[in-house]
């Protein structure tokens, strides 16, 4: 059942990006705009998560009641354990949304993949420094990329 909730969550998600990225101004007369890979990728989204909706929903349908009725609290229980590192990873995701409008791009993001890297990879302090060292290097390079090659500008904050 939590599979068909996220499916259905992420089907709204889709839409929302893609109508959200069919908003972004135009730069030129090109057929392509800025707007046109994120409508790609919530397209993309949105067509797997509506098959893994309907596969989920086909099981669901298939699978009859068992004689044992779970209690309220134990299903969230149950969903909670199943899905504990998604839940973790998307409220992470909202707050990383949230804070970088406050704090700015490149802090808030080396931030967010340290974090996210540690909860959900391993918990060795080798593997710490070197996910730290991965985020600053890819953090910093797409930041420079895009701000001087593609011209698009990031959430500014305290220092960038």
């Amino acid at each position: 059942m939590g599979e068909l909730v996220i499916g259905i969550i992420l089907i709204i998600i889709s839409i929302t990006f893609y109508v959200t990225a069919g908003g972004f101004p135009a730069l030129s007369d090109a057929p392509l705009q800025a707007g046109s890979f994120p409508q790609f990728i919530a397209v993309l989204l949105g067509f797997l998560s509506l098959i893994f909706v309907l596969i989920k929903a086909k099981e669901l349908a298939g699978r009859k009641s068992g004689s044992t009725q779970e209690s309220m609290g134990d299903k969230i229980r149950h969903f909670y354990e199943e899905h504990r590192l998604v839940l973790i990873t998307l409220v992470s995701l909202v707050l990383y949304i949230i804070l970088m409008q406050l704090i700015g791009f490149v802090i808030t993001t080396i931030v967010f993949i340290v974090v996210t890297g540690y909860i959900i990879g391993p918990k060795k302090k080798k593997d710490l420094l070197i996910l730290s060292a991965v985020a600053v290097v890819v953090t910093l390079s797409a930041f420079f990329f895009f701000e001087n090659v593609l011209y698009v500008r990031f959430p500014s904050g305290l220092l960038f």
